[in-house]
């Protein structure tokens, strides 16, 4: 029997990208303390280690987005997740400017 090898990669961030990030991390270490959570409560909470916790709010890069979604979860910020798309200005206006285009396959990324 054969396993399957996956190729993780990660993506370049730039250090604007790696500020939000930790202001990320912090926030959802700050949201836990004013809960009164330690690390270890959380994690037991989202079913996870508490090494995992600790790379979440130290913005450690292979936190997947699934972890993020569980810990705002747990701390109660579900509902407001679906805020974060909700208003999107600039591809408003660009779909008003040149129309919703779709990429075809092997088609690069486009520059905006």
């Amino acid at each position: 029997m054969y396993g399957l090898a996956f190729m993780q990669t990660r993506a370049i961030l730039s250090t604007d990208e790696r500020e939000s990030l930790q202001r990320l991390g912090e926030r959802v270490r700050l949201a836990r303390l004013r809960r009164n959570l330690t690390q270890a409560e959380l994690a037991e909470r989202m079913g996870v280690r508490r090494l995992t916790v600790v790379s979440l709010e130290k913005a450690r890069p292979g936190v997947t987005l699934s972890t993020l979604l569980k810990a705002l979860t747990v701390l109660g910020y579900t509902d407001r997740l679906g805020d974060l798309l909700a208003s999107d200005p600039i591809g408003e206006g660009m779909e008003m400017a040149i129309g919703r285009k779709r990429a075809g396959r092997g088609a690069g990324v486009a520059d905006f």
